[in-house]
């Protein structure tokens, strides 16, 4: 009898190795103008890429972003990191330990893991060209398509007008609705609510109070909205005051959000423990990229708590396609990137789901003239 080796075929793939290193910035203006929530005001996304060249001949394309600020610190933070990485075998979890390694001691978390998520990025795209496989199924596909929610910046907007949002949201079969929270008048927030409840009924809604409260302010609100069942009530107090959440959780019943302003899994195991988050929202640019978002996905998924990432729809909901525990993906109104003309090609949106590109990496194709017209 011949033994037949079902489903294996030869191969002379070969790791390849990194041979050169580009990193670029870019400002990128919102075509809407400012976005705003109650202690923000957003005039462009700042993005900083990173390109991984191979001895292949390949090259792999990783970001970062910010709001408003900062891609000079982390583009020269990156710039520091490159020569560590230069000549390493393109292994995603090997670089992200070596680079980290690095860097830990001047910051382990914030712009250290924003420079990170660049160069991860790039690695997983690139080992995914090499291989000639797309990332979600270098990681273990779960499913082919991801449920998105809706979500606005939409605090300056009247009620009407919000109301009219998540009217459209729930029409185009979006999963859920986000709006902001953080009247200076509380209930003015009710308000809203209590309109948007009487006109899309028991479609899930949360809110974003986006860090805006004090301990006092965030007790009152939850009260007061406990009348709307919401699906979460996200960044109900700053992203840093572990204590004040694992407090706040204890005694309120709507269930908390957040993760956008936590940058590592130790960080993010603290508020797991603590019981003091519901629904983790970390964003693949700041935690250290695909490497760190799968470190905090275990994690969550030990204590049965779903991702819900924040923001880069496209890249975000594509890695959810292989991580088993997941609530949905955020679709930024107008946000998405996009929109906001930083890719030229990305998966499909499809009756409120995302459908991830399925050629070899991530299948992110950014626009590189419209980024190079607003290059920092």
């Amino acid at each position: 009898m011949t033994d037949t080796k079902i489903g294996v075929r030869p191969t002379s793939t070969e790791i390849p190795r990194i041979e050169g290193i580009e990193i670029s910035l870019a400002r990128v203006p919102l075509p809407q103008g400012p976005w705003g929530d109650q202690i923000h005001k957003v005039t462009d996304i700042e993005v900083t890429v990173v390109d991984l060249h191979a001895d292949n001949g390949l090259v792999g394309t990783g970001f970062s972003h910010t709001s408003g600020m900062g891609a000079r610190t982390i583009g020269a933070l990156a710039a520091e990191i490159a020569p560590v990485l230069a000549g390493e075998r393109v292994s995603p979890r090997a670089l992200w330990n070596r680079a980290y390694r690095y860097v830990h001691d001047i910051g382990g978390a914030g712009v250290t893991t924003h420079a990170l998520s660049a160069f991860d990025i790039a690695a997983w795209d690139l080992l995914g060209k090499t291989l000639g496989a797309n990332v979600v199924d270098l990681i273990g596909r779960v499913r082919d398509s991801v449920p998105l929610y809706g979500s606005g910046i939409n605090l300056n907007l009247s009620a009407e007008e919000v109301v009219e949002q998540v009217r459209r949201w729930r029409a185009e079969g979006y999963a859920a609705a986000k709006v902001k929270v953080g009247k200076p008048d509380l209930e003015e927030d009710v308000e809203r609510l209590a309109k948007i409840r009487e006109a899309v009924g028991a479609f899930p809604v949360a809110v974003d109070a986006n860090q805006g409260w004090s301990y006092p302010q965030a007790v009152r609100a939850f009260s007061r909205f406990e009348q709307f069942d919401l699906l979460w009530v996200e960044e109900p107090l700053p992203a840093d005051d572990i204590p004040g959440h694992v407090r706040l959780a204890r005694e309120v019943r709507t269930p908390i959000g957040l993760g956008e302003n936590v940058y590592t899994v130790d960080q993010f195991v603290q508020y797991f423990d603590g019981g003091a988050v519901d629904f983790v929202q970390a964003d693949l640019g700041r935690v250290g990229g695909i490497t760190g978002y799968l470190d905090i996905a275990a994690a969550a998924r030990t204590r049965n708590l779903p991702m819900t990432p924040h923001f880069v729809m496209e890249l975000s909901a594509s890695i959810l396609a292989a991580i088993p525990n997941i609530s949905y993906a955020e679709m930024t109104d107008g946000g998405t990137w996009t929109d906001l003309g930083i890719f030229a090609s990305t998966g499909q949106t499809r009756n409120g789901r995302y459908l991830p590109p399925t050629g070899p990496g991530h299948g992110l194709v950014l626009d590189r003239d419209y980024l190079t017209e607003h290059r920092i």
